[in-house]
C-alpha cells in the first residue's frame, strides 16, 4: 500500500516539458516594449554620483541633471510661497520603504511648511532635427497638510496639496522654463505610488530639453516629489529627411529646362542674316561688269586690218576729242596702242602723198 506520508514525484516529462512551455508562452505573449531606441539620457536612474549645487544649500544633485526653480519676492518667500525647493537622494531604507523604485538611489526635491515651483532637467545634444521623441519617466509625491493630525499614517498623504506634476520637452533646446515651445504631458499628482509619465515632440534643433516640473498649491507640512527610470528615446525618424532630398533634384531640373529654351528665343540672331541681305542689295555693283565690258572691247584687236579704211577718216584726227562715245571707241585709240595706230596711218598716208607727187612730176 502507498504511504500517505510520502509525497508524490514529479516525473521527468513534466519537468522537461514546463520549460518549454515558458519559451513557447513569451513568444506568444511577449511583453510590451516601451522604448524603441536607445536611452539618450545621462543618469536616468538618478544613481550615485550626487553634486552640490553652486551656491544653493541643501541642494545635491544626480549626476546629468540640473535643478531650476522660480523663486518669489521676498514678500512671497517670507509668507511660504515659492520657496527654492531642497534637493537630495533617496535611499531604499527611507521610510516607509518605497522611495526608490529601481537601483539604489532616487531623486526627491520638496520644501516643508511651503510650496514651491520648480523641479529638474537635462539637456541633450546630437540630436537629428524631425526625429519624434518620446520622454517617460516614474514619480511619486508625498504631501501632507500636518502630520499631527493624524491623517498621514506611514508617510502617506493626507489632506494633500495638488501638485500640479508634469513632465515635458522643449524641442528646440531652450532652458526657459516658461518657454512656449515646451511641449508638456498631462498633469498628474501621483500620491504615494509611482506613477510613469509619457509625452512626445518632434526635434526642432540637434539640442533638446526635457523638464521635471511640480507646483504644489499648498504650504503643507510635507510636499515631495520623487523621481527615477527616465528614458529619452527616439520612436520615429525624421519624416522630411527623405522627401528633402527627392524635391530638391526635381526643382533644380525644373529651371535648366526653363533657361535653356531661352537661348533659342535669344537665337533671333537671324537679324545678322537680314543685314547680310543688305550686301546683296550692294551688290548690285554689277557696275563693275559694265566696266569690265569695255576691256572685251580691245580684244576686237582684229580692227587693224580695219584701219585701212580709216585714211579717209585720218583727216578728222581733231574730231577725236569728242570722246563722249569714249567708252565704246576709247579701248582702240587710247593707251599705247592707238598711238601706234595713228603713226601707222600717217606714215602710210605720207608715204601715199609722196608717191603720188613723185608720179605726177614724172
Amino acid at each position: 500500500m502507498p504511504n500517505p506520508d510520502s509525497k508524490p514525484r514529479r516525473s521527468a516529462p513534466a519537468l522537461i516539458i514546463l520549460p518549454f512551455a515558458l519559451v513557447i508562452a513569451l513568444l506568444i505573449f511577449p511583453t510590451p516594449v516601451l522604448a524603441q531606441g536607445p536611452n539618450l539620457l545621462q543618469n536616468p536612474g538618478f544613481e550615485r554620483p550626487y553634486i552640490d549645487y553652486p551656491g544653493k544649500e541643501n541642494c545635491r544633485i544626480a549626476a546629468g541633471w540640473t535643478a531650476y526653480w522660480n523663486e518669489g519676492t521676498p514678500e512671497q518667500t517670507m509668507q511660504g510661497y515659492l520657496l527654492a525647493p531642497e534637493y537630495k537622494a533617496a535611499f531604499r531604507s527611507d521610510f516607509p520603504g518605497n522611495r526608490v523604485r529601481s537601483g539604489e538611489l532616487s531623486q526627491q526635491f520638496f520644501h516643508s511648511f511651503g510650496n514651491f515651483r520648480g523641479g529638474v532637467l537635462q539637456k541633450v545634444d546630437n540630436i537629428q532635427v524631425g526625429a519624434r521623441l518620446r520622454f517617460e519617466i516614474w514619480a511619486m509625491t508625498w504631501s501632507c497638510d500636518r502630520e499631527d493630525k493624524g491623517n498621514c499614517p506611514n508617510a502617506t498623504s493626507g489632506d494633500p496639496s495638488p501638485m500640479h506634476l508634469k513632465i515635458g520637452i522643449d524641442p528646440t533646446g531652450g532652458l526657459d522654463m516658461w518657454s512656449q515651445n515646451i511641449v508638456w504631458s498631462p498633469e498628474e499628482n501621483a500620491y504615494d505610488v509611482w506613477t510613469r509619465l509619457q509625452v512626445e515632440a518632434v526635434a526642432r534643433n540637434t539640442s533638446v530639453t526635457v523638464w521635471v516640473y511640480a507646483y504644489p498649491e499648498y504650504r503643507s507640512q510635507d510636499n515631495n516629489v520623487y523621481l527615477d527610470d527616465a528614458s529619452l528615446v527616439v520612436v520615429a525618424p525624421p519624416a522630411t529627411a527623405t522627401p528633402r532630398p527627392t524635391n530638391t533634384p526635381t526643382r533644380t531640373l525644373t529651371p535648366t529646362h526653363t533657361h535653356t529654351p531661352l537661348p533659342p528665343t535669344a537665337t533671333p540672331t537671324p537679324l545678322p542674316p537680314t543685314a547680310t541681305p543688305i550686301p546683296p542689295t550692294a551688290t548690285p555693283t554689277p557696275l563693275p561688269p559694265t566696266a569690265t565690258p569695255v576691256p572685251p572691247t580691245p580684244t576686237p584687236t582684229p580692227l587693224p586690218p580695219t584701219a585701212t579704211p580709216v585714211p579717209p577718216t585720218a583727216t578728222p584726227v581733231p574730231p577725236t576729242p569728242t570722246p563722249t562715245p569714249t567708252p565704246t571707241t576709247l579701248p582702240l585709240w587710247g593707251g599705247p596702242w592707238g598711238v601706234g595706230i595713228i603713226a601707222v596711218i600717217v606714215f602710210v598716208a605720207g608715204f601715199v602723198s609722196a608717191r603720188l607727187t613723185g608720179r605726177k612730176r614724172r
